[in-house]
C-alpha cells in the first residue's frame, strides 16, 4: 500500500481504523454471543455444564471471525456511502472519528444480530464449541447468512455489494 496516490483517501483511514479495531472488536463480539446465548436460551441463567462451560469460555484466537469482521466492515463502508471527508469541528481527526463511528456500529449490529438464534448457535460452534475435526466454513456461512438477511445485502468479490434475495422455498 505504498504506492498510495491519495494517502488522507477516506477509504484509507476507514479501513486502517477498522484493521486497528479488529482483535478487540472481535473479542467483544464473542462476548456478545455468550451474552445472547444467556439472554435467548437461558435467560434465568440456571448452570448446568452447558452455562458453565460458555461463562468460562475464554478466547485463545479469533481467527475464525476474521471473515464475519470483513464482510460487516464492506456494509459499513459501503452504508456511510460519501467518500469525502468532512469537516471536523470537534477536535478530532478523521481517524480518531471513524474509529468512533465503527465501533459504535459493529457493537450494535451485533447486537441486534446475537438477537437471532442461528447467529449464536453458530457463533458458540466457533468459539466455545469449536473442534478440529469439524468444518468451520458451514458455521462462518451460517454467520454470513444472517448478516446477508439482516442487512438485505450480499457481497460478491468481483460483483461488489448488491441486494441480498432470500430464496423462496
Amino acid at each position: 500500500m505504498s504506492d498510495r496516490l491519495f494517502l488522507l483517501d477516506k477509504n484509507y483511514i476507514l479501513k486502517q481504523a477498522q484493521h486497528d479495531l479488529r482483535l478487540e472488536l472481535e473479542a467483544s463480539l464473542i462476548e456478545k454471543i455468550k451474552e445472547g446465548y444467556f439472554t435467548h436460551f437461558n435467560p434465568m441463567r440456571l448452570q448446568d455444564d452447558t452455562t458453565a462451560l460458555i461463562a468460562a469460555y475464554r478466547p485463545a484466537h479469533l481467527a475464525f471471525f476474521d471473515e464475519f469482521y470483513d464482510v460487516l466492515c464492506g456494509i459499513f463502508r459501503y452504508k456511510i456511502g460519501d467518500n469525502q471527508l468532512e469537516l471536523l469541528f470537534d477536535g478530532l481527526s478523521h481517524y480518531e472519528k471513524y474509529l468512533l463511528d465503527w465501533r459504535e456500529a459493529f457493537l450494535t449490529w451485533v447486537d441486534e444480530l446475537s438477537a437471532k438464534s442461528n447467529f449464536i448457535i453458530a457463533g458458540l460452534e466457533l468459539s466455545v464449541y469449536y473442534s478440529p475435526d469439524k468444518k468451520i466454513e458451514l458455521a462462518q456461512n451460517r454467520m454470513k447468512l444472517c448478516i446477508y438477511e439482516h442487512f438485505g445485502l450480499k457481497l460478491y468479490k468481483h460483483k461488489g455489494i448488491q441486494q441480498y434475495k432470500k430464496a423462496m422455498a
